[in-house]
């Protein structure tokens, strides 16, 4: 099998992660997922790993194809064991910006491929495809909680994207969800209360896991980080790129 020629689906809004499929080189389209964003894990790693794959599996089943590959992704901020999610406004965004100026927190983003095969020369294909990512994943990409999960899709011909993408007689078919996380380790310099509140106030923030955009005008602030910085910015895309182009 190969990506080139496979529909890449990305069942996400966000442009920071359009910006990065972009940089790795895949023509993709956009499908956003309209589910629910509810975990029952409290691990971060785990949490993001629960929520890319409920979205990726919502665009998924909503747009059948046997040759859609879909790519969901979640990220979070963690810091002494909680989760920062986005603020609520500018005085919650400068509460999260200071507790963790001039100390280290984590940033992850837990990726859910939902891969289609169409017989076991397919599926044979997947598993060794994901044997090799497996053998690398902690060495190089720096990959956690990586898990595979093989089911089947069962879907009307009114719901394919178009008629072609299933048989006439047959909208089932199986996939293969790939789904694991990465953390980043971010550094943050000491910042003065004026430093974090003009920051906070900008309207940067408000949109933003953590309450800051590393690629934007909390940059200053970054002295150094430990591990793939596009994690930090929406994506792994070291890894994510290692396993699409097998695919």
């Amino acid at each position: 099998m190969d990506s080139s020629n496979k529909k890449i689906i990305l069942a996400s809004a966000s442009p920071r992660r359009k910006e990065i499929m972009e940089k790795l080189g895949f023509d993709f389209e956009i499908k956003v997922s309209g589910c629910k964003e509810v975990t029952d894990e409290s691990e971060p790693g785990k949490v993001v790993v629960q929520l890319a794959t409920t979205k990726a599996l919502d665009v998924a089943e909503k747009h059948a194809g046997i040759d859609n590959i879909v790519v969901g992704a979640d990220t979070v901020v963690a810091h002494k064991g909680s989760i920062m999610g986005k603020p609520s406004d500018e005085d919650a965004a400068f509460d999260m910006i200071k507790s963790y100026a001039g100390d280290i927190h984590k940033v992850y983003t837990g990726v859910c491929v939902v891969v289609p095969y169409k017989n076991e020369e397919d599926k044979t294909h997947i598993t060794e495809v994901l044997r090799r990512f497996e053998e690398d994943s902690e060495e190089f990409f720096g990959v956690e909680n990586l898990k595979a999960v093989n089911f089947t899709i069962n879907k009307t011909k009114e719901s394919a994207d178009t008629a072609a993408d299933v048989d006439k007689d047959d909208c089932s078919y199986g996939v293969i969800t790939v789904s694991y996380s990465v953390y980043t380790d971010v550094h943050v310099v000491p910042m003065s209360d004026n430093e974090i509140r003009k920051y906070a106030t900008s309207g940067e923030p408000l949109d933003k896991a953590g309450a800051y955009a590393i690629q934007g005008g909390f940059a200053p602030y970054i002295s150094s980080i430990q591990g793939d910085y596009y994690n930090v910015v929406g994506l792994p895309a070291c890894s994510l790129y290692a396993l699409l182009k097998e695919l």
